[in-house]
């Protein structure tokens, strides 16, 4: 089975409690494929504990649900991944993160160095803490697309399928919402080669 790693930073102030919300959607999808991925939480997620875990993977998925900055990933204390540290830990890799602006350098950079396949988002991104679940799923939407066997490529289309449909759901009744689901889909981005969940069996 694919060796998959899910970091998130559950205690952040501002988004922790969504970051929660997302990994146990998560938790029941890959339960439900007998999938045991290694959980990196807040306590845990740090430049180490990135490299001790990633380094002797040979191929593997990495999910990120975290704060970000154009050239990092970040948790409520310190940066954890970036272009000058263990940007080269993701050889053989997806790389796929609910993070704002990471995509607009960081994802670039990790292809740079090994990664095979980056999708994330290359601005300022945000969620409506009142109505979080059109957010939830379509933070997950794609991670789970590539378990289900579709191409990175294709994912990006499907995703931002999957924000239309809850834009349009959402329109009428809350713009606000709407629009800010209109600009996370805008957001989003892919780096690296086009692959599938079969490199990683």
């Amino acid at each position: 089975m694919a060796k998959t790693v899910i970091v998130f930073d559950e205690v952040d102030k501002q988004l922790g409690t969504f970051f929660q919300l997302c990994i146990e959607d998560l938790n029941d999808f890959f339960n439900n494929l007998a999938i045991q991925p290694i959980l990196l939480n807040s306590a845990k997620l740090n430049d180490s504990s990135i490299e001790l875990t990633t380094k002797p993977l040979d191929a593997f998925i990495f999910g990120a649900y975290s704060h970000g900055g154009e050239n990092c990933l970040v948790n409520s204390t310190a940066t954890y991944i970036s272009t000058t540290v263990n940007n080269t830990c993701f050889n053989n890799c997806f790389f796929y993160t609910f993070s704002c602006s990471c995509g607009y350098e960081l994802g670039g950079n990790l292809i740079e160095n090994g990664c095979l396949s980056f999708i994330g988002y290359n601005k300022v991104i945000a969620i409506w803490n009142t109505y979080v679940l059109p957010f939830v799923i379509c933070a997950n939407h794609g991670l789970k697309l590539f378990f289900s066997g579709v191409n990175t490529f294709q994912i990006i289309v499907e995703m931002k399928d999957q924000y239309n449909n809850e834009i349009d759901s959402i329109y009428e009744k809350d713009f606000m919402i709407a629009s800010i689901l209109r600009e996370n889909r805008d957001a989003l981005v892919k780096y690296g080669n086009d692959i599938n969940i079969s490199l990683f069996k």
